[in-house]
């Protein structure tokens, strides 16, 4: 007998993952289907950042901003292992297209729009404090400005909120490719391959949460009924570089020549990323990569701001995410909008909703409103309830995240345990019981990788492959050497031969 949902979302994306979450915390039956792994394009290719987009003033995106800036606090609230403040300096220099005046009156209306309780006000460093950054060139300094906005882990926060999802009843799968969406009565049959085999459910809605491949996943609807949108593929390039000495905690907003805004933020203590690019993405969405003229761009921004020589000799790791934004005509690809948009079509009783762009900081706002649009369609559930309840992991605040590091096992380095925190969250106790349980788990699979950590990505998170391991539900590929990686791919290639 064929199983039958209310709500089959397509994409395990940020978009799709908020979709599931709030539907299943409203009473519907939801499954999710995921063609690959779970944030494996552009949801872990961002860069990075909790914010209201302070570039977006100029454009007169005041309502996005307003969000954006209003969900960075609700991040923090119920996602506290993965979201946190970062201070960000604005170095204003003799001759760049926005002067020290109009920054700060930028800074003025973000802070307006912000409705801060968690965060510090805007303002100007004093000159002894400007001199004393270090590696920031001194020549033409106007200004240096500062605001707060808000790190994270992309595809940890994406994940997270799928295992929430799941936690209240939604069959979440990654490695699902949807092949056949057939309209049928009431709503839809929907085919993909789960473990090789074809499985079909029924659903009376589908959310179509595709990100670049949203009208490709239309295209899978038999008939063509749905109506489509025309995107924007817009490809955003970030470069990371060893970490100078001294550390650096703090991030940069960068103004460069062409009014582009580069970031540098501080990641894992002994790196600095520096993005993003905007540039017309052509080709496969899946296989973005940075050019050498991005590579070169990013660079040269940081040089002329830092008395730090890096070159390309020294960027050890570079990723590109292609971000699917609606096309709204204009001719440079940094003024395309980052609102989002949804289509909604009816299917008899049911119907269909596709969403179209949108960014990390506003997913579970835009949850909100696809529940609404479903409202619209005729489905019925309870009320919004995403604003103030954790998701996985989340129940502990930083400081008692910080005493759970604490109170791990012995046998588990200190450093382990606090990058488990900082990754697991709350769920960081599950792994500490494991090994309670078997303390043959707590040796090392690879260094600083204890074969307990291993199983909780496969048993808990779904990872299938050393790479969702090492890329998604951590970043530890970038602390290991090839032995390491090596050993990680070893021991999920056991696994599955023994599967």
């Amino acid at each position: 007998m064929t199983a039958r949902f209310d709500l089959v979302v397509v994409g395990g994306g940020i978009n799709g993952a908020a979709v599931a979450r709030d539907a299943a915390g409203r009473g519907l039956s939801v499954l999710l289907a995921e063609a690959n792994d779970y944030a494996s394009a552009t949801s872990s290719a961002s860069s990075k950042l909790i914010h209201g987009g302070i570039r977006y003033l100029e454009q007169y995106e005041f309502r996005l901003v307003r969000e954006s800036l209003h969900e960075r606090e609700t991040l923090m609230r119920i996602a506290p292992h993965l979201v946190y403040p970062l201070r960000f300096l604005v170095p204003v220099t003799r001759g760049q297209p926005r002067p020290a005046w109009m920054v700060r009156l930028g800074l003025i209306l973000y802070d307006l729009l912000s409705g801060r309780k968690l965060l510090e006000k805007t303002g100007r460093l004093s000159a002894a404090a400007a001199a004393a950054v270090p590696r920031l060139r001194p020549d033409g300094v106007r200004a240096v400005l500062h605001y707060p906005d808000c790190w994270t882990d992309d595809a940890r926060l994406t994940l997270e909120t799928l295992l929430d999802a799941r936690a209240r009843g939604a069959d979440i799968g990654n490695y699902r490719p949807v092949t056949k969406i057939e309209p049928a009565g009431d709503g839809y049959r929907v085919t993909f391959r789960e473990d090789g085999r074809p499985r079909t459910v029924e659903a009376r809605y589908v959310v179509n949460a595709g990100g670049p491949w949203a009208n490709a996943v239309l295209g899978k609807v038999e008939g063509g009924a749905a109506p489509e949108k025309r995107l924007r593929l817009v490809r955003g390039s970030h470069i990371v570089v060893p970490m100078p000495e001294p550390k650096e905690t703090r991030a940069f907003t960068l103004q460069n020549d062409d009014k582009r805004v580069v970031f540098v933020i501080p990641w894992l203590e002994r790196f600095l990323i520096i993005g993003t690019t905007d540039v017309p993405h052509e080709g496969d969405p899946a296989k973005p990569a940075c050019s050498e003229a991005e590579r070169d761009y990013l660079l040269a921004c940081y040089r002329r701001f830092f008395d730090h020589p890096v070159t390309a000799a020294d960027v050890v790791w570079s990723w590109s995410g292609v971000r699917p934004l609606v096309d709204d005509g204009s001719d440079n690809p940094s003024k395309v909008t980052r609102e989002y948009e949804l289509v909604s079509h009816r299917q008899g009783a049911g119907g269909m909703i596709s969403i179209y762009g949108g960014k990390i900081t506003t997913h579970r706002k835009l949850g909100e409103l696809v529940m609404s649009a479903l409202q619209d369609l005729g489905a019925e559930m309870a009320g919004p309830w995403t604003k103030t309840a954790p998701i996985h992991g989340g129940t502990l605040d930083r400081a008692a995240l910080a005493r759970l590091a604490e109170a791990g096992p012995e046998a588990v380095p200190a450093e382990v345990r606090r990058r488990w925190v900082f990754t697991y969250g709350a769920a960081t106790a599950d792994i500490y019981a494991a090994i309670a349980d078997d303390p043959a788990l707590a040796q090392d699979v690879a260094p600083g990788i204890p074969e307990a950590e291993l199983l909780h990505a496969v048993s808990v998170e779904d990872a299938k492959t050393a790479e969702d391991f090492l890329y998604r539900r951590t970043k530890t590929f970038i602390l290991q050497d090839a032995d390491g990686i090596d050993a990680v791919t070893g021991w999920f290639a056991r696994r599955q031969r023994t599967a």
